[in-house]
């Protein structure tokens, strides 16, 4: 009897061990992936759409929303940038006081201030766009972990990258759209025809989020760009507008 007893005992004891173990795990309060440990952000100062200066610093003690996106995107960084808008109408009188959104773009080669301000006053997005030399901008990439490639893949040989082209058999020799498309053998009757003067060259693939820094300039929380949540990010931001 005794030795079942003590069997029975050792049994509890490896039980709430284990139980403690699991209690111990804290779930995360972030509906996004939490970013653990948190990383530090690294003061910049970049141009805005403006082509003032704007430091990151300027923004302590407020919850930061940062997207990286370039405006010749044709899918999923205006589908963000809507998105953030979304945010910023709900956020209230809290968007601006204890919130602040930052665009910076991965494709400085095309996005200067000028693009930059046309972009969002074409959309009435009213937070900063930023931009930079190449030199400027990487190190806040590598602080993001922003992962950036371009190429200039064109296999119709019409000066328009492959990742704009929709029409991928222009006949050869061809005036092109800026779709890639052939003006007189691949428009439709009803479209409006936009002969391109600046060939779309070069494509820019980036595989990066929304990161959400907290007031003490750390990110906490990253969103994948095909993720988004706009209600849950939302909630994501009061949370660390309340700690």
């Amino acid at each position: 009897m005794t030795h079942r007893v003590r069997s029975l005992s050792v049994i509890l004891v490896t039980l709430s061990m284990l139980s403690a173990g699991c209690m111990g795990e804290e779930e995360s309060p972030f509906y996004g992936e939490e970013i653990k440990p948190a990383v530090p952000v690294e003061d910049f100062i970049l141009l805005d759409e403006n082509g003032e200066p704007y430091a990151l610093s300027e923004l302590e003690g407020k919850v930061i929303v940062i997207a990286f996106l370039f405006t010749r995107c044709p899918d999923i960084c205006p589908i963000v940038s809507a998105n953030l808008h979304y945010v910023a109408e709900q956020l209230g009188d809290s968007y601006g006081e204890d919130v602040a959104i930052l665009s910076i773009t991965v494709d400085p080669w095309t996005d200067n201030s000028t693009v930059l301000k046309q972009y969002a006053d074409e959309r009435g997005f009213h937070w900063p766009h930023l931009t930079g030399s190449l030199e400027e901008l990487e190190p806040v990439w590598i602080n993001f972990d922003v992962g950036l490639t371009t190429y200039d893949s064109d296999q119709d040989g019409d000066g328009v990258a492959d990742g704009f082209d929709i029409c991928a058999d222009t006949p050869e020799g061809e005036e092109v759209d800026d779709d890639g498309c052939g003006v007189e053998t691949q428009q439709s009757e009803e479209s409006d025809v936009s002969v391109k003067h600046h060939p779309l060259s070069y494509w820019v693939d980036h595989t990066t989020g929304t990161i959400i820094v907290d007031k003490n300039f750390n990110q906490r929380v990253w969103w994948g760009d095909t993720d988004w949540n706009a209600e849950m990010v939302l909630e994501d931001i009061l949370y660390l507008v309340g700690e």
